[in-house]
């Protein structure tokens, strides 16, 4: 089997009951925030981080979780396609 064919067979499925998740990491430590629904309360934790250690870089991200889920291939008159 091909990559190509190997990689049709797949399918990305988001996990909707998270939704986009936020995340606030410290560019100075690597330390991160607990991923949380809220932009805010990853942006506070930033600030809080900042003037806990006095770090003052910071990345904030939104993550979305997901699946890889194996579909069948389609069959033609009861037949597995080749």
């Amino acid at each position: 089997m091909s990559e190509r064919e190997r990689l049709r067979d797949w399918a990305f499925q988001l996990d909707s009951e998270w939704g986009l998740r936020h995340v606030g990491k410290c560019i100075i430590c690597g330390e991160m925030s607990l991923d949380s629904p809220s932009e805010d309360e990853a942006r506070e934790w930033c600030l809080n981080h900042a003037r806990a250690t006095g770090d003052d870089h910071f990345e904030l991200f939104g993550i979305q979780y997901g699946s890889a889920l194996f579909r069948e291939p389609l069959s033609v008159n009861g037949t597995s396609p080749t």
